[in-house]
């Protein structure tokens, strides 16, 4: 689509403005989705009166904070009619439905504008990695009741750039066997690879155990934690510059990406608000914060600082690749995968899978915080098993000091009853 191309140039001069600019862009789309909210969204109208909000309050980002934080919970208790504003075109809509990893799915509403920005940043971070339209993508994307296509359409829908996206892309489904997956990867030899994280790591598993070659120039990751230890080894076996990505469907796709420097993840600044808070107050640069998303493109049911379920941390200074867009250091998971212990303490599943990803012999974990808190770690292991046990205990003994927990080995971790893999689950959520 040609608007899809007007946003991407738009964004490739964007990213290269300096901070202060950049938020006057903010100061303007955030003034223009409130008011949008506040005039025609029902839910978002009632939330501001209530709270004795007016228009003239929020004149930049720093007035934001006048607004009542939402969550998920908040829009799955009205109607997706409330939640849409008036005179919204329905036939150039389109009905999403987050993956529900939290175990709470939430409909939104995809429009015209946040579709043709979801295509541009997309061909923003593809451009950056060094993919031109000849190169061939395999993409991965869910097969679910609710959900309608939303792929990297970004090139027009006529002529010659349909006849390049038709031939150049292919999109496959996780519920297909990665068998069939594999034939395709040796015929068609696709250039990139834009998946789940643990998709990426079965294939590079499925690589080393059979002795199959399969490689990719660039695979992009995404919708879970990527470790060092995985990307070492998705990048060693399939080949590949692996670079990952952090998105939520509630605003429309990229929240932020990884440049080439790998220096961190560069918020789209032009298109969202990121708020990293902690007891609704803003953190620190360097601490780690639950992240708040205002968007400022969704505009047939906006999302306006909306708790995502994350926590991450924001870094201040620029990156080393000159674009001046904000920096994240690094996602830690979502909120209720915190581990709970009686004394008080949160434990981040970063942490947890820092302690345990470089024990030798581990090929593969889960670590489950059950009802009653206690703690499972499941290992699949291709070592002597009392070694690798005594090890995990080791590293586990003062990370759970006060916590029954127990390792079990076992063959397979079956996770195939959801959407999203969580290395580390909290069953213990109330």
């Amino acid at each position: 689509m040609i608007q899809v191309f007007r946003n991407w140039a738009s964004l490739q001069r964007s990213q290269w403005m300096n901070r202060s600019s950049l938020v006057e862009l903010q100061n303007q789309r955030l003034r223009n989705i409130v008011n949008l909210a506040y005039h025609k969204v029902p839910f978002y109208n009632q939330l501001y009166q209530r709270a004795g909000i007016t228009l003239a309050d929020i004149v930049d980002v720093k007035t934001v904070r006048e607004l009542p934080l939402i969550n998920k919970d908040q829009l799955r208790a009205v109607s997706i009619e409330e939640r849409t504003a008036t005179r919204t075109d329905l036939r150039r809509c389109s009905v999403h439905t987050t993956s529900g990893s939290t175990g709470k799915p939430l409909t939104v509403l995809e429009d015209a504008t946040s579709s043709s920005f979801r295509g541009a940043l997309n061909l923003r971070f593809l451009w950056a990695y060094g993919v031109r339209p000849l190169d061939r993508i395999v993409r991965l994307r869910l097969s679910r009741p609710g959900s309608t296509d939303h792929g990297i359409h970004y090139f027009s829908d006529r002529g010659l750039w349909a006849h390049v996206t038709a031939t150049q892309t292919r999109t496959l489904t996780y519920n297909t066997d990665l068998k069939e997956h594999i034939q395709l990867f040796s015929k068609w030899k696709p250039d990139v690879l834009m998946a789940q994280t643990s998709y990426c790591r079965s294939l590079a598993k499925f690589s080393e155990v059979t002795g199959t070659t399969i490689n990719f120039r660039i695979v992009v990751t995404a919708g879970e934690i990527l470790d060092d230890s995985t990307r070492k080894f998705i990048s060693d076996r399939l080949g590949a510059e692996v670079y990952d990505h952090y998105g939520a469907e509630e605003v429309g796709g990229g929240i932020a990406w990884e440049c080439p420097s790998h220096s961190g993840y560069h918020i789209n600044a032009e298109t969202l608000l990121v708020e990293f808070l902690s007891k609704g107050e803003p953190v620190k640069p360097g601490k780690p914060g639950e992240v708040h998303l205002t968007s400022f493109c969704r505009v047939a049911t906006p999302i306006i600082r909306y708790f995502s379920g994350d926590i991450a941390t924001p870094i201040d200074g620029e990156c080393s690749c000159g674009r001046g867009l904000p920096l994240i250091k690094e996602i830690q998971g979502r909120r209720m995968d915190f581990i709970l212990t009686g004394d008080g303490r949160d434990i981040s599943p970063m942490t947890v899978v820092h302690a345990i990803q470089n024990v030798p012999g581990v090929d593969q974990f889960k670590v489950i915080q059950l009802p009653d808190c206690s703690i499972q770690i499941l290992v699949i292991t291709h070592n002597e098993a009392k070694s690798v046990t005594a090890n995990v205990r080791s590293r586990c003994h003062d990370l759970f000091r006060g916590i029954p927990y127990k390792v079990k080995l076992v063959d397979i971790i079956d996770d195939s009853s959801a959407p999203k893999f969580r290395v580390v689950e909290s069953r213990n959520v109330g």
